[in-house]
């Protein structure tokens, strides 16, 4: 049996090995498969050799189960991996996240960890800042990331609204709370208000006049004719997850402060690009919420989970979070322990991986990234266009929405579903679909920072593969 003391002495070997197996994966990333997967049987018997019953070499450890988990996955961080938002972490960032579990801070009071507490308060305020807001009404907290940062955003509410909730909980509310929110927002509003004992009902879906985008108007046509429910939270989404929707954040604002609602705005990925000025640009409107998710884990590549919950009032996280007891150190309103403003308690150290990320960079690289993807957004839309697609959404993101032109509807779905099992399947690049105004429709997202022209327009030669194959096939069969 391994015994504490050889581990110790070793540690430079063992972190040396790991090292090396993370710079040979992230090396090969590129030349890797881009689908992956196996069985239930299969990943299970490749687990089987590991009983626990003796020892294993952390160099031999390492090497496996980086291939065990580069093999049996969807290698998201892969250049020409076109999906959701997971895109591969910065190396700086990934020494954050091994520095933050090396010194291991316990950042729950202040006096415990000040310089951990005071950095991530600093990224707070970077970002609070590039919101519009004033340097001294930012507040917040590190999140494990969008849902749970969400879900601080309504409990803020819920101390904002009712006086009585902190202490006699829901039972002591004689309305009924309600949550206003883009139908093609993040479900995860529906388990965050289920959690929070509101249930589903309280999430009011508000349906988009184009399928994709909330604007104002229709979103104060839908509360006033919403009889019986009491608008305590509305939210606006930066950046909707099927069609990179940027919510009209101006015109929502201007209802929630009629309603005398809290505004919160879902940033969790499009925040990111608040780095570049024009992703600013883009947000305009953002200043106006009462607080406001974004997601590094997200545009800015940092390893999840990573989240922050940025607020320009500290009054309704003390209500909601504000407890005592005596084998903690006395709470300090002046300090603002981050355990009596948050959802969590004991709590790693989330932003030293943001933090050395941004130092390492600068906010003018992390623009220049920002400003690349967005660039290659525009030429694929573009291409696309010049190829004979139809491209259905018209957001600024880098995120197309398309379909072939030349499918009568009757069998649009069966073709957008074989031209993508068809990309995927060469594993050569990855993409999805997703609904759009009830058309089943192809996704594609900028999600990599090592995305080029070239993978770009690999994946457009897939494509129009895909289509000739797809509409060949459609041919044959029976209308």
């Amino acid at each position: 049996m391994a015994s504490i003391d050889p581990l110790l002495e070793n540690s430079r070997t063992a972190l040396g090995a790991i090292a090396d197996s993370a710079a040979q994966f992230i090396a090969a990333r590129r030349e890797a498969q881009v689908g992956g997967g196996a069985s239930d049987a299969e990943v299970n018997a490749r687990l089987q050799v590991y009983d626990f019953s003796h020892a294993t070499p952390l160099r031999t450890l390492a090497a496996e189960v980086f291939e065990l988990l580069g093999t049996h996955a969807v290698r998201s961080d892969h250049p020409r991996y076109f999906g959701l938002f997971n895109p591969p972490s910065l190396p700086a960032a990934i020494a954050g996240d091994l520095i933050a579990a090396t010194v291991n801070p316990q950042l729950a009071v202040r006096s415990h960890a000040p310089a951990a507490v005071e950095i991530e308060r600093k990224l707070l305020r970077t970002f609070g800042t590039r919101i519009g807001w004033a340097a001294d009404e930012v507040s917040g907290a590190f999140t494990s990331g969008g849902s749970e940062a969400n879900h601080t955003a309504l409990l803020a509410a819920l101390a904002r609204r009712y006086p009585e909730w902190p202490e006699h909980g829901l039972r002591s509310i004689t309305t009924r709370p309600a949550i206003y929110v883009s139908a093609q927002a993040h479900l995860a509003w529906i388990k965050i208000a289920r959690s929070a004992g509101l249930g589903s009902d309280a999430v009011r879906l508000v349906s988009t006049r184009d399928g994709m985008r909330l604007g104002g108007q229709t979103l104060a046509s839908f509360v006033a004719t919403d009889a019986g429910y009491d608008p305590m939270l509305v939210v606006a989404t930066a950046g909707t997850t099927a069609h990179g929707a940027i919510d009209d954040l101006s015109g929502i604002a201007a209802v929630a402060r009629n309603l005398g609602a809290h505004l919160h705005v879902d940033a969790a990925w499009a925040g990111g690009a608040m780095l570049a000025d024009e992703g600013q640009a883009l947000l305009c409107g953002i200043e106006k919420a009462d607080s406001v998710t974004i997601d590094p884990h997200k545009w800015l590549c940092v390893p999840m989970g990573a989240g922050m919950f940025l607020s320009r009032d500290w009054r309704p996280l003390e209500t909601a979070f504000a407890v005592s007891t005596d084998y903690m150190p006395s709470a300090s309103r002046k300090q603002r322990d981050p355990y009596i403003h948050s959802l969590q308690w004991s709590r790693r150290f989330i932003g030293l991986k943001l933090f050395i990320a941004l130092a390492n960079l600068g906010i003018d690289g992390y623009a220049e990234m920002i400003r690349r993807q967005l660039g290659l957004g525009r030429y694929l839309h573009s291409a696309l266009l010049a190829r004979g697609w139809q491209v259905l959404n018209e957001s600024p993101l880098p995120l197309v929405c398309f379909a072939p032109d030349t499918t009568t509807p009757d069998r649009q779905d069966t073709v957008v579903r074989r031209i993508v099992d068809h990309v995927v399947a060469t594993g050569v690049a990855w993409l999805s679909t997703v609904d759009l105004r009830g058309r089943l429709v192809i996704r594609a997202c900028i999600t990599s920072y090592e995305t080029t022209q070239a993978d770009v327009d690999l994946l457009l030669e897939l494509l129009d593969e895909a289509r000739t194959r797809a509409s060949i096939l459609a041919v044959g069969e029976p209308s």
